[in-house]
């Protein structure tokens, strides 16, 4: 259940960051504004030239609607409304009331858009209209003229809102709104062309695929991927310390290794297989076989868990007792996130092993922090593919994905206190489709690594 990833690139360039903000109020205008009082003059043409008409384009979704303006006269751009329904807008022609009609306007769509139009209008003979001021290739044209708009002090976005038929620019809630136009003003945009609208900064937010130090449990990890070149990435399960023994460890899945059982000195990086990134070496992992002559299937290996120790490499990297917390989790899939207000869980004690029907908590670099019920404990699993097969394990009806190996498994006893479980491995669907994930719990852990402390 690793990701392997092929090429030389840092990890966070896979980053996905959830990012939410609230809009405060709307600078809404009537179908035909007044200019504000006491707005200055301004000194270039407001009036789109024909190449600047030819020039408006963009990129993705405005791309295509901007191209489209231009095959099909009057269009501008497509939305869901409020109600559901896919609503097309169109600029009626010169001394005409309307534009062309749904159904003549959806032949037209289907014929000409790419294909995210076409899955969009799916078999429908008619579309909804809607008679609109500017056509996107206008809206466009207006928006390339503000180039210079960030130098603005609290100018958060810049965009094309395709409902309200106007060039959208997004400020922050301590803005003054009178710069923003005066800047329309000297790029030559009329003022109705514009809605303003007031929103938080978008700042940039910590997530579970990102550079981290020190580093908590639940964070990725890469490792060398040596036949392609590549890397593979996981999941570091938790941080963890052996008495008699110095440094600093961390416990991650068997199979996040160069090979799954046995020592090979896998060397571990975060976030990138970057000489300046590595964090931790292969220290301990058991290999496969029949541990305490428990393993009774005929050809196969067998093993308690799927876990290794990893040493650090630097005693400042482990951020021991804890594991990341995210703004919010799932059954199926949680938030990558870091929790501003509350980033670590902390671990106070340990579990063994789950009890049925518990409710058990993973966070994972792919999926986030997921959580559901203990729906089988102690199970033998087979390793799909492969003559492994992991004794005693736990299933949890819960979502995990590629990548999530090795993610740390809890149970919550408290606020932002909870107890170590164990870690995931592996990961599929039950009778119904529903999603389920494998851990390994953490007393066969500590047979097999030894006597771990973990807070």
């Amino acid at each position: 259940m690793r990701t392997h990833i092929v090429g030389r690139f840092r990890a966070n360039a896979l980053l996905l960051v959830a990012t939410t903000f609230a809009v405060a109020c709307t600078d809404s205008q009537s179908p035909t504004p007044q200019s504000p009082a006491g707005m200055e003059p301004s000194t270039p043409s407001t009036a789109l030239t024909a190449s600047e008409l030819q020039a408006a384009g963009g990129r993705g979704l405005d791309a295509e609607f901007t191209r489209l303006s231009r095959v099909i006269p009057g269009f501008a751009g497509m939305y869901y409304d409020r109600t559901g329904k896919l609503t097309v807008n169109m600029k009626p022609p010169a001394g005409r009331v309307s534009a062309l009609r749904g159904t003549d306007l959806a032949g037209r769509l289907r014929t000409a858009g790419n294909a995210a139009v076409q899955q969009r209008l799916g078999n429908a003979s008619t579309v909804v209209t809607k008679a609109v001021q500017y056509d996107f290739a206008e809206l466009q044209a207006y928006r390339n003229r503000l180039s210079k708009i960030f130098t603005v002090r609290g100018v958060v976005s810049v965009g094309t809102d395709e409902e309200a038929n106007r060039v959208r620019i997004g400020i922050e809630r301590s803005a003054n709104q009178q710069e923003v136009v005066r800047a329309l003003a000297r790029a030559g945009v009329p003022r109705e062309v514009v809605t303003i609208t007031r929103m938080s900064a978008i700042k940039d937010l910590k997530s579970l695929q990102e550079r981290t130090r020190p580093i908590p449990g639940g964070f990725q990890i890469a490792f060398p991927a040596p036949d392609s070149g590549g890397f593979f990435v996981c999941t570091l399960g938790f941080n963890a310390r052996l008495p008699g023994r110095g440094g600093e460890f961390f416990v991650t899945n068997s199979h996040c290794s160069d090979e799954a059982g046995g020592d090979q000195d896998t060397r571990y990086f975060q976030d990138a297989p970057d000489p300046e990134d590595r964090i931790a070496v292969e220290q301990k992992d058991p290999r496969f076989g029949n541990p305490g002559d428990l393993c009774i299937y005929e050809g196969f290996r067998c093993r308690l868990s799927d876990a290794l120790l990893a040493k650090y490499t630097s005693n400042t990297f482990e951020d021991f007792g804890t594991i990341a917390r995210t703004t919010f989790g799932g059954q199926r899939i949680g938030s990558l996130r870091i929790n501003p207000d509350h980033p670590r869980w902390e671990i106070v004690t340990e579990f063994g092993f789950p009890f049925l029907g518990e409710t058990a908590h993973k966070v994972g670099r792919t999926t986030g922090w997921t959580q559901g019920p203990v729906v089988e404990t102690c199970v033998d699993l087979n390793s799909s593919g492969t003559d492994r097969v992991l004794l005693c394990q736990d299933i949890v009806l819960a979502g995990a994905g590629a990548g999530d190996s090795g993610s740390p498994v809890f149970e919550r006893v408290g606020p932002s206190e909870v107890a170590l479980t164990g870690i995931m491995w592996g990961f599929g669907t039950g009778a119904f489709g529903e999603p389920l994930y494998a851990f390994s719990a953490f007393e066969n852990i500590s047979l097999e690594l030894g006597a771990l402390t973990t807070f």
